[in-house]
């Protein structure tokens, strides 16, 4: 009887020897490094003297502690807990919830692990991400829901050996810079040798330059550091899981294993109802873990293969003969739109779901645990026990394929707030937005604690933007309604829309914005701050000076010289707003003439600019305003009228006819003047100069084109 009064303090006392606290400490100092195996170079990140940062690990219910020191001289750092449930304050994301850490200084981050699963974290400061600062966070749960003998971390990246700051620099001067690196350029023969000049043309017609892939032309994709590794050791019959995280900067990835289809059994650290699957497409940010076990003495390829197949990272696990994973084909650059994945989560399924949703509620604070139930553990169980496949087997799991173990609906009573966010950009410029608005000009979303939070991402561009919400996990409505799975990141495909959904208890203020870290700090971010929340003193002084709100000068240059003609070009912008000056001395009738234009153009859409400014023109100087606009088959038109009012009209067109040789044509209409022109064949190894031909209205030269 005595044992039985004991039974509750043992209990409780059960309970607390779980709360152990678990410390880390990590220290980022810059290095010299060779990841790619080419060249050395000595902007890299590393943590711990290493790249991935150190994998930390903890158990559910464990007290964290993680000293972040900056050990470098003159820039600040940043960690950001990606994926983890935890006070705002402790989220990382210097001047929106942390302060940042100054050089020299270090922060201790103090939270409760409330969750368990595959996470990972990461700088939110500048580009850092880019240059190295990335590592695993693996969380344990109290006891083990699915058998394996051992546990892998793979962790995929993508290096340049250019730094992260010039990359930025060469995107926003012209976002098709890498296409000759990739060796990805869209030409009109390509598109006859391919049998694609209809869908080129039409994507012309409709002012789109094709589906785009990547932005950047890495230098080689790495898994856990590495091009090509020996990752495990294991022996037939040994159950191995495998967890996955995609820590690019700006990269999908397909990953397969070996020839074979593997069992997939959790996604961004949540526990799903296993599905079988021959490749993974893994949107940055997210994490995915496999269960897989070798039936013989083999090795098998683990390969994650950059979305647009310019290279691939191989891991290899197991021992013997080795199994290579299937080649991805290279991507068809002249293939229409796959309509059958540009609709997900429609309104529709909204409504069916809403009709059926109960009293039950989504807290965070116990999303941990609310995945355990005795029958989901059950149904893992059986699953994991089971080496062989379902009926089906899925080609390319997407969010689309994932269902929950448990409901997932949200609470009933809960007022809605319903909110549409277009996700745009102009790829020519290179600058991303939502609604039409970079950060710095809307950064906030304000919204109630208690609220049911449903968004609904429209990708109006020809890029995958993979969506992340700091401090929560959301549900992507998909074809599981109620099962709904529940994620931090979800990918929104080209020209697709995806309905997601959270409960709004998780008071603070948290970004929302594109893991695509080139897409996020050109503008595709916001912060979601709740009304309720009031930031310490500290933080509300750091908030005046976020970086987000700071719309940064970048420029560029072209020189252009033949024998008949010179032309220079410097440009100055920012996301709307450009300052163009260019001048040009050409020949006319053994004489040579110079005319030039000091333009500023507003731009108020991907297509639309208002011009002012003035040029000169026959030693006479006027005043201009006018309007530019890009018409169909990718024409760009302007028409202006100076202050005596004498109008003027441009058209300039670039036709791509091979990989290597393209034509500039240009014209230029003035009232009561001649017409004058050029068009030119140009041959260009590179994004740099291009040398040929160049034919004016009055005599034909030869010359180079320089770009800065």
């Amino acid at each position: 009887m005595k044992n039985l009064f004991l039974l509750p303090l043992f209990l409780l006392l059960s309970n607390f020897s779980y709360a152990k606290t678990v410390r880390y400490e990590l220290t980022i100092t810059k290095s010299e490094v060779n990841l790619s195996g080419k060249k050395n170079v000595d902007f890299a990140l590393m943590v711990n003297r290493s790249i991935p940062a150190p994998t930390l690990e903890f158990t559910e219910g464990d007290d964290a502690e993680i000293t972040v020191k900056n050990g470098l001289a003159n820039e600040e750092v940043s960690i950001h807990w990606h994926g983890l449930l935890l006070p705002p304050e402790e989220d990382g994301v210097a001047y929106v919830n942390t302060p940042p850490i100054f050089p020299g200084k270090e922060r201790t981050f103090r939270f409760k692990i409330r969750q368990h699963g595959t996470f990972w974290y990461h700088s939110h400061t500048m580009l850092q991400e880019q240059k190295g600062v990335y590592g695993a966070f693996i969380i344990h749960p109290r006891e083990k829901k699915i058998a394996y003998d051992k546990d892998l971390v793979v962790v995929l990246s993508d290096w340049s050996d250019e730094n992260a700051d010039q990359i930025m620099k060469n995107l926003r001067k012209d976002g098709d810079y890498y296409l000759h690196k990739k060796k990805s350029i869209r030409s009109y023969l390509g598109a006859i040798q391919a049998g694609g000049l209809t869908t080129m043309l039409k994507n012309e017609w409709d002012r789109m330059g094709g589906m785009d892939l990547s932005d950047v032309g890495y230098d080689s994709f790495l898994m856990n550091g590495k091009k090509d590794s020996q990752l495990l050791v294991a022996h037939p019959g040994e159950r191995i899981r495998i967890r996955v995280i995609n820590a690019a900067a700006s990269s999908y990835f397909y990953l397969s294993l070996g020839k074979y289809p593997f069992q997939v059994i959790s996604a961004d650290g949540v526990d799903i109802q296993s599905v079988w699957s021959n490749e993974i497409l893994m949107g940055m940010a997210e994490t995915y873990d496999i269960l897989f076990s070798p039936q013989e003495h083999k090795n098998y390829e683990l390969r994650a293969t950059s979305q647009d197949v310019t290279g691939y990272s191989s891991g290899w696990i197991g021992m013997g003969q080795k199994i290579s994973a299937r080649d991805k084909p290279i991507p068809n650059l002249y293939s229409g739109m796959d309509h059958s994945m540009m609709s997900h989560g429609t309104h529709e399924s909204e409504k069916s779901e809403n009709e059926k949703i109960d009293h039950s509620t989504m807290d965070h604070r116990s999303h941990g645990s609310r995945h355990q139930m005795q029958s989901s553990e059950d149904h893992s169980k059986h699953k994991a026990e089971s080496n062989q496949p379902n009926d089906k087997i899925i080609e390319t799991l997407t969010v689309d394929e994932i269902k929950a173990q448990e409901l997932t609906v949200l609470p009933k009573n809960a007022p809605i707030y319903d909110l549409k966010l277009v996700l745009g950009g102009d790829m020519e410029r290179y600058i991303w937005h939502i609604n039409g608005e970079a950060i710095h000009e809307d950064r906030n979303i304000d919204i109630k604690e208690g609220e049911l939070i449903r968004f609904t991402f429209v990708n109006d561009t020809m890029m995958h933007h993979p969506m992340h919400l700091h401090g929560h996990f959301f549900r992507v409505i998909n074809q599981y309604g109620d099962y709904s799975p529940l994620k931090h990141t979800v990918d929104v495909p080209p020209h697709g829309t995806r309905v997601i959904e959270f409960y709004a208890n998780e008071p603070g203020q948290w970004m929302l914005h594109c893991h695509n870290l080139y897409h996020m700090k050109t503008g595709m971010a916001r912060v979601i701050r709740y009304t309720s929340f009031k930031p310490s003193k500290e933080m509300a002084e750091h908030d005046k000076h976020d970086p987000h709100l700071h719309d940064h000068i970048y420029w560029d240059a072209a020189l252009e010289a033949a024998t008949n003609h010179a032309s220079a070009l410097i440009r100055f912008y920012k996301t709307w707003d450009t300052l163009e000056l260019e001048v040009e001395t050409s020949e006319h009738n053994k004489k040579w003439e110079i005319e030039g234009d000091l333009f500023y153009r507003r731009w108020l859409s991907k297509y639309l600019n208002f011009i002012g400014g003035g040029s000169s023109f026959e030693e006479h100087q006027r005043a201009v305003i006018g309007v530019g606009y890009q018409l169909p088959m990718m024409v760009e038109a302007q028409l202006l009228v100076d202050h005596k009012g004498k109008l003027r009209a441009d058209i300039e067109r670039k036709f791509q006819w091979t990989s290597h040789i393209f034509s500039d044509t240009e014209f230029t209409f003035r009232q009561n003047k001649k017409v004058e022109w050029e068009i030119n064949l140009m041959y260009a190894p590179n994004w740099h100069w291009a040398g040929g031909l160049m034919l004016t209205d009055d005599k034909l030269g030869a010359g180079l084109q320089l770009r800065f």
